[in-house]
Order: structure tokens, then sequence, then C-alpha cells
């Protein structure tokens, strides 16, 4: 049986029943630097956020946890403040793994989405990006097992902030400008994330004349993260000026890919075509299963 994602964020779970975590946390130095270095963003007026690996919004639950999994792939000491004994980080909250379970959506879901018309400051980017999003599924739809599926009737909901499921039930996610004062070109989220934070969040930045990435590649790799897949350049054999991210509870479905659409551009590998690639295709096909469209089904 498939486990369910409950409707909070596995940060806030892990929390909750082991709240020594948070204090153990904040008394490492990876804490500290995390906190005053991730620059922030606040999304629907009042929830503030911290931009982490660059593409991906984490709020306080999921700092704490991403620090406690960081101190621990650096050798900090974490201790509990009230036995001085040595814990363990718990199970990562974000990857393509959550404990020892592998993390993807249900066979029979369809990853419905919308692009939010009034987000976007005119018809043209609205129409670009809706254009895009549909290339960038398409790409992940002809890779592996996985269905988008469009639904323009509810890109005219006149409040841009609402979650999707409350704007129809059969919505997965919605698509949306926000000025995030070009802290990331787009933004996506993980299948682990509850359902009003499922999100494809595009910047201005996006429609930059000197943008240095295909549009469309940006978009395949957000998608790459809503369909579970971490960054590829977190991988050892990755450059070391490529950021470098914890590797908790995560599992590698291939070996190492410098042109992953999952990599940055980073230490002279990557490409800022974001195209999915042959290694990206066996690795999606080990957890999604072939294309839809390759496959007779018999009921």
């Amino acid at each position: 049986m498939l486990s369910q994602v409950a409707p909070t964020t596995l940060a806030a779970q892990i929390l909750a029943e082991t709240p020594e975590l948070r204090q153990a946390a904040q008394r490492t130095q990876t804490y500290a630097q995390l906190e005053e270095r991730c620059r922030r963003v606040i999304l629907d007026g009042e929830r503030s956020y911290y931009v982490l690996e660059g593409d991906l919004l984490f709020d306080e639950d999921e700092l704490t946890i991403y620090a406690l999994q960081k101190a621990q792939s650096q050798g900090d000491a974490l201790v509990s403040p009230n036995t001085s004994a040595a814990i363990e980080p718990a199970p990562a909250l974000v990857g393509i793994a959550a404990g020892n379970r592998v993390v993807r959506w249900a066979p029979d879901r369809v990853l419905g989405y919308c692009v939010i018309r009034a987000s976007f400051p005119d018809q043209q980017q609205y129409e670009k990006v809706r254009d895009n999003m549909a290339a960038a599924a398409a790409a992940w739809e002809a890779t592996c097992g996985v269905d988008f599926a469009y639904m323009p009737l509810h890109d005219g909901h006149p409040d841009p902030s609402t979650p999707a499921s409350d704007i129809d039930p059969s919505l997965v996610f919605s698509v949306r400008y926000i000025d995030a004062g070009a802290q990331f070109i787009a933004a996506a989220f993980f299948p682990t994330y509850p359902p009003d934070r499922r999100r494809v969040l595009i910047d201005p930045s996006y429609f930059a004349e000197d943008l240095t990435f295909d549009r469309v590649g940006v978009l395949r790799h957000e998608l790459g993260h809503v369909l579970g897949f971490r960054h590829e350049h977190i991988r050892s054999n990755a450059p070391a000026v490529c950021p470098n991210e914890p590797l908790a509870d995560t599992v590698d479905l291939t070996a190492y890919d410098p042109k992953s659409v999952m990599h940055y551009f980073c230490g002279g590998v990557g490409s800022p075509d974001l195209k999915i690639t042959e290694v990206d295709r066996e690795g999606a096909q080990k957890l999604y299963g072939p294309p839809w469209d390759s496959v007779t089904l018999v009921q």
C-alpha cells in the first residue's frame, strides 16, 4: 500500500515528535550561518520562506531539519541540550526518498495545473509561461510514465494566492508570477509538500532578455523537482565549486550525469539548455516507468 503525505510538512511532523531537535539545530554553527546568509521571500503577504538550493523555499521547520542534515554531513556535533547525548538528524524532508521509502506520485495521479493569469503583469508574459509549461510538461511525459494536465479553465481565478487544491480538488499545483527580487528565476516544490505549498513560482528575471538559460529548460528543471528529483550537482563527482547540499536520505537512480536537467551550470559542467538527457530518462523510468504512450494497458 502506498503511504499518504500528511497535510502538514514532514519537518513539522519530525519536530513535533522530537522537539529537542530544534534546540539542537539552533546550537550548531551551521544553523546560524544558514539563517544569516539565506535570502528570504514573502508569499501571500505574510508567510516568510528561506531560499535554499537556488530554487526551493523552506519554512522555519524545514530550515531546522536542513541545518541538522548539513551539520551532520560537515561533521558538526549534534548534542541534545536536555540530555547532552548525541542525537541523529531525522530523515530528509525533501528529495526522492523519505526514510527508507522512495517518494513518487501515485501511478494514477494526474498532475493537474493551472497558470494564474491575475498574477502576471501582462498577457504576453502569461502566455509565454503557459506555452513553456506545456512544452516542459510534454518533455517529461515523453520521458517517463507521468501525466500532466493543463486546466486552463482555472487560469482566470481572481486570487493568485489561493492554493490550487482550494480552486479545484483535481488541481495539484498552480503556476504564478511573484517578484522575488531575482532571488531565483523560478522555484518549485517536492511531492512531499502539503497542498498549500504546491506552486511553481516565476520571478521577473525569467523574462530578462539576457537570461543565460533556456526558458523551457528552466521549467523542465522545476518540473523535475515536482516529480521528486533532487539536484544532480550534490553528487560527490560534481565539481567542488558547485553548491553543496546535504545528501541525507537520497537515492541514486543513475550514475552521475554532468549534463542532467537537474544539474546547475557550475564548474564547467551542466548545461544552460537544461535538456532531459538519456541518463535522466533512465533514472526517471526507474521511478515512474516508461512513457504512457509506449505502453498498452489491458484491463
